[in-house]
């Protein structure tokens, strides 16, 4: 008795219950006489299945016997209105259909895994093709003292050289030295375009001719002048492939995956005659040049 209630409550059941039901009506409803113009509606054990598992998973328990037999009639009901629609020539010139087969038709020309997988030396071939795409920033690792040209009569370059001077003899601090800033007194590693979007552009370039292990100064940047120390410098380049796979296969993916794609499509085109008519006294380019597409 444990076994059997066991069994009625799982959810396959109900469906072969339901399923059950359902192919019971159809088949009453298959004995009546076909329509005059011999058309059939047949929803098939995968369609009904897929209705099911649609229901459960949306609603996380399986239909009731109601709610399917709806669903059913929904379906029925959409391939009706689907086929009366294509009757009156409904799908023609509209917009949203066109687009929808266009993406469809895209979907079905798009390459298989195996057309993806890159052979033998392709990788390093489009890296040091595309190498621009890849390559790494210069990076920089300094300190600066900041020196605001606002609040002394003596010149940034003045001040900033008597501090330098008295960092080199270890006369002054550089934790005490220099005028208040929200700038960042210390940037650990980190890239040119990273410092540029603090200190502006002139800052950076200025900054990367700076040697290691010294004050030097000051730079000018939008905010005033600085004094800095270049604690470290790393050279931007092409990265090895090792480094930068992942990123590459990728790239090479999403331009074979475009390049098969766009082949395909010529492919078909070529069963075809494209002919454009254009306005009387009006060229494809002077179309182009006015704004119409």
């Amino acid at each position: 008795m444990k076994i059997l209630k066991t069994i009625i409550r799982e959810p396959l059941v109900h469906f072969l219950l339901l399923g059950v039901t359902v192919f019971g009506l159809y088949s009453a409803v298959t004995r009546s006489p076909v329509s005059a113009d011999g058309q059939v509606i047949e929803l098939g054990q995968g369609e009904l299945g897929q209705l099911f598992e649609s229901f459960s998973r949306t609603w996380q328990r399986p239909p009731t016997e109601a709610e399917f037999a709806n669903m059913v009639d929904s379906r029925v009901k959409e391939e009706v209105f689907y086929r009366e629609g294509l009757k009156m020539s409904l799908d023609k010139d509209d917009t949203l259909v066109r687009r929808r087969m266009q993406q469809k038709m895209e979907f079905l020309l798009e390459p298989s895994a195996e057309e993806l997988i890159p052979k033998e030396g392709e990788l390093e071939a489009y890296l040091a093709a595309n190498a621009g795409k890849f390559r790494t920033q210069d990076r920089l690792a300094f300190r600066q003292i900041f020196f605001d040209g606002k609040v002394s009569s003596e010149s940034t370059v003045e001040r900033a050289k008597i501090v330098r001077a008295r960092l080199e003899t270890a006369a002054t601090s550089e934790e005490t030295a220099g005028d208040p800033t929200l700038l960042p007194e210390r940037m650990e590693l980190s890239d040119a375009d990273v410092v540029a979007s603090i200190f502006g552009e002139d800052f950076v370039a200025a900054l990367k001719l700076v040697p290691e292990g010294e004050w030097v100064g000051p730079l000018n940047s939008p905010f005033g002048g600085h004094l800095v120390y270049v604690d470290e410098k790393k050279e931007g380049g092409t990265p090895p492939l090792a480094d930068v796979r992942e990123a590459v296969r990728l790239d090479w993916e999403s331009g074979r995956r475009s390049q098969i794609a766009a082949q395909r499509y010529e492919d078909m085109k070529k069963h075809y005659e494209v002919r454009v008519v254009w306005p009387t006294g009006m060229s494809a380019s002077a179309i182009k040049t006015s704004g119409v597409r």
